[in-house]
């Protein structure tokens, strides 16, 4: 979630490794047992080999193991490349998969190097309005914004949201991700109202396709919510998110990784709006769901009790430590 005292949780893009997106635990090493058979029946160059070690490398990113599942995409790159080539379409998704993987691990840079090359091969394979090469150009903006270059993410998205509305229509999946992905990054650039205008019209549009209870409409109005807030509209943050988690925990759970980090921004907007008692009584509980869900080690649960220290003696608190006692003291004497 990547708070830092209490700054507002990042909006989530959809579709792009969301909390809660992992696989059941433990179904990386039983596809390593496969792609172990596969090597040894089917001998190393064989197709089938390869596509079950591509098949392990994705379920180690989908259970967070990143950065191995990027070594492995990187060893799968010369060994598809080697058989299939260099340029066939299998290729290309090992690579962009081992992209992705990096870019998730930690290395930004080198996954927007290796994004943008694998996103000219794909124009010159398939065209610029291929799907796939809508899909691989808007990985590519991406990295370019984790990279540190946000409005240049915004502005090589917005031809690729213009291209998905033309050749797949403006409600289709893959459209509506990268429009989400534009707003993200519209919103990262500095344009907050821009931003929560954009995401107002993708949360109606999700939640006409995809109905009020999926994941990726209910975090697009998770990051209307953020957005709205960042545009300076507190109270209206925390509306829109109080009426989330109530949804949220109907349709995933109290406890679901998505959850939680609602619930975060939930007292976060309320301690902006104006009541820190009851941000204070949101993060108290967030924080002992997170440790006892979570682990008390956990990242999320280092945030969210670093928030609620933030709330209770920090600058949000009406109080530091020890000035209530001191005031009660002196009262006294």
């Amino acid at each position: 979630m990547g708070v830092e005292n209490d700054a507002t949780q990042s909006a989530q893009v959809a579709g792009h490794a969301a909390p809660g997106a992992a696989r059941e635990t433990g179904r990386a090493d039983a596809l390593r047992e496969k792609a172990e058979a596969a090597l040894k029946e089917l001998g190393p160059d064989h197709p089938g080999t390869l596509d079950a070690r591509a098949d392990w490398a994705r379920a180690l990113g989908e259970e967070g193991q990143a950065a191995q599942a990027a070594a492995v995409f990187g060893e799968l790159v010369t060994e598809y490349a080697r058989v299939l080539g260099p340029q066939h379409p299998d290729t290309l998704l090992v690579r962009h998969n081992q992209a992705f993987c990096l870019g998730v691990s930690g290395n930004a840079v080198t996954a927007e190097a290796l994004a943008r090359n694998v996103a000219a091969d794909f124009v010159q394979l398939l065209g610029e309005d291929d799907p796939e090469t809508l899909n691989a150009r808007a990985a590519w903006a991406r990295w370019i914004g984790e990279g540190g270059d946000p409005g240049a993410a915004a502005r090589i998205l917005r031809p690729v949201v213009d291209s998905c509305s033309d050749v797949l229509g403006p409600v289709h999946a893959d459209t509506l991700t990268n429009r989400h992905q534009h707003a993200h990054w519209v919103g990262r650039s500095g344009n907050a109202a821009e931003a929560a205008r954009l995401l107002g019209e993708i949360a109606g549009e999700r939640e006409q396709v995809l109905g009020a209870n999926d994941p990726d409409t209910l975090t697009a109005r998770h990051d209307l919510a953020v957005w709205t807030g960042e545009a300076g509209d507190a109270a209206a943050a925390r509306d829109l998110l109080r009426g989330l988690v109530a949804d949220a925990v109907r349709a995933l759970g109290a406890g679901h990784p998505d959850t939680l980090v609602m619930r975060h921004n939930l007292a976060h907007w309320t301690g902006e709006a104006g009541d820190p008692g009851t941000a204070r009584a949101l993060l108290e509980s967030l924080t002992a769901d997170c440790a006892r869900i979570l682990g008390p080690d956990h990242p999320d649960t280092e945030n969210a009790r670093r928030a609620l220290d933030w709330w209770t003696w920090g600058p949000k608190a009406k109080a530091a430590p020890g000035e209530n006692q001191q005031e009660e003291k002196r009262q006294a004497a």
